[in-house]
C-alpha cells in the first residue's frame, strides 16, 4: 500500500517532473508508476489506486522489463488481469553489472533525481566502495548525496574527509533519535522528485524511510554487534510517497557494486585525475610509466594522491576489460 495516502492525480508521483525530462503525449488516465517489482508481479500506482499487474517481459523479449520507478501502460487481460503493456522511456536509471549474470546489466531503479549513498556512523567508511557508488550515480545522470545515519554515535573522521574528496556532493547527518537532518533531507527531496537510497545492509536505510514518512512503513532489524552487519530487511526495491512531497525508493543492502558502461562515470568521479590526464603526451596514457605523463608528474608534486590514482586505474581497467569481453561475445554471435 502507499502509506494510506489516496492518489488523486499522478503529479504526486512525479508525472510533472517526468514530462519536463521526456516529451510524452500519453494520457495520465492510461498510465501508472511502478512501486514494487517482485518475481514478475508489479505493484503499480494509478489515479484509481494501487493495482497488481503481471509483467510478461520474460516471454515477450521486445518488452522492457519494468523496474521500480518506471512509468508504465497497462491493459486488462480476461485471464491474467492487469498486464504491463509498455514501459515508457526512462530519463535516468541506476545500472550495475548483474551479480548473477556478469555480462548483463541490472537496473536497480529508474526516473530518479537524487542518489543518496547511505553511510552509518557506527562502522568504518570504505572510500573505494563510496567511489563505486558515486560512479553508479554519475552514470545514472542523477544528483548524488551522502547521508550519514546514527550520528548520535559520533561523527567519524572519514566523514569529514569526504568534504575534501567530494566537495560538490551534498552531505547530511541524521539521527533516528532526534530530528537532526530531517529538514535538510526534505530540502533535498523536493515535491515531484524521486530519491533512491543505496548502501550496505544495516546502515539504516529502512529506518531513514520510516523517519521521513513519519510512520513505521519498512521493517527494521538490529545489526550484529560482532561485525556490524545487518540482515536484508528490505527484500525488494520499493517506492514510498513521503507526506511532505517526493518519493523515496528503498533498496536491499548492496553487497557487490559491479559497474556497467561506466568509463564516463569513472572519469566524472575522478575528475581531478581525468582532467589532468588530458595534458598527457599520449591520449591513451595509462598513467603508469609513459613519458610526459601529466598525472605522474602531479603525483610527484603531491597534488594527486597515489592511492587514489591506483583506485582510479583499477576501475578503468575493470571497465575496459568488461567492454572487451562484451565485444568478443558480439563477434562470436
Amino acid at each position: 500500500m502507499i502509506t494510506g495516502i489516496f492518489m488523486k492525480n499522478l503529479e504526486q508521483l512525479g508525472w510533472g517532473n517526468y514530462k519536463e525530462h521526456i516529451e510524452d503525449t500519453t494520457s495520465p488516465n492510461e498510465i501508472g508508476r511502478v512501486r514494487r517489482v517482485d518475481r514478475g508481479e508489479v505493484d503499480v500506482l494509478t489515479t484509481s489506486g494501487e493495482i497488481r499487474a503481471f509483467s510478461d517481459s520474460q516471454r515477450a523479449k521486445s518488452i522492457t522489463a519494468p523496474v521500480t520507478g518506471d512509468w508504465v501502460k497497462t491493459y486488462v487481460d480476461p485471464e491474467q488481469g492487469y498486464v504491463i503493456d509498455t514501459v515508457l522511456p526512462r530519463y535516468s536509471q541506476i545500472v550495475r553489472r548483474d551479480p548473477a549474470e556478469m555480462e548483463r546489466p541490472q537496473i536497480l531503479a529508474s526516473n530518479i533525481d537524487v542518489v543518496a549513498i547511505v553511510l552509518s556512523a557506527d562502522r568504518p567508511i570504505n572510500i573505494a566502495r563510496i567511489e563505486r557508488l558515486l560512479v553508479l550515480a554519475a552514470t545514472s545522470q542523477a544528483e548524488a548525496a551522502f547521508i550519514l545515519t546514527k550520528s548520535d554515535f559520533g561523527i567519524p573522521t572519514e566523514w569529514n574527509e569526504l568534504e575534501q574528496e567530494f566537495p560538490n556532493v551534498h552531505k547530511i547527518e541524521t539521527s533516528a533519535l532526534s530530528s537532526v537532518g530531517k529538514p535538510e533531507i526534505n530540502r533535498l527531496l523536493t515535491p515531484n522528485q524521486t530519491l533512491v537510497l543505496l548502501g550496505e545492509s544495516g546502515v539504516g536505510k529502512s529506518t531513514l524511510v520510516n523517519y521521513l514518512a513519519g510512520q513505521n512503513i519498512q521493517e527494521t532489524t538490529e545489526v550484529r554487534l560482532k561485525d556490524k552487519k545487518g540482515r536484508h530487511t528490505t527484500t525488494a526495491r520499493e517506492m514510498i510517497l513521503i507526506p511532505t512531497g517526493g518519493m523515496v525508493i528503498d533498496t536491499p543492502g548492496i553487497r557487490g557494486v559491479g559497474l556497467w558502461d561506466s568509463e564516463e562515470g569513472i572519469n566524472l568521479v575522478f575528475k581531478s585525475i581525468s582532467s589532468i590526464g588530458q595534458k598527457c603526451r599520449f591520449k591513451d596514457c595509462s598513467h603508469k610509466a609513459e613519458p610526459q605523463c601529466a598525472v605522474l608528474e602531479a603525483i610527484q608534486k603531491g597534488s594527486i594522491d597515489s592511492e587514489k590514482l591506483e583506485r582510479y586505474q583499477r576501475l578503468i581497467e575493470e571497465a575496459q576489460e568488461q567492454t572487451e569481453s562484451r565485444n568478443r561475445q558480439k563477434r562470436k554471435s
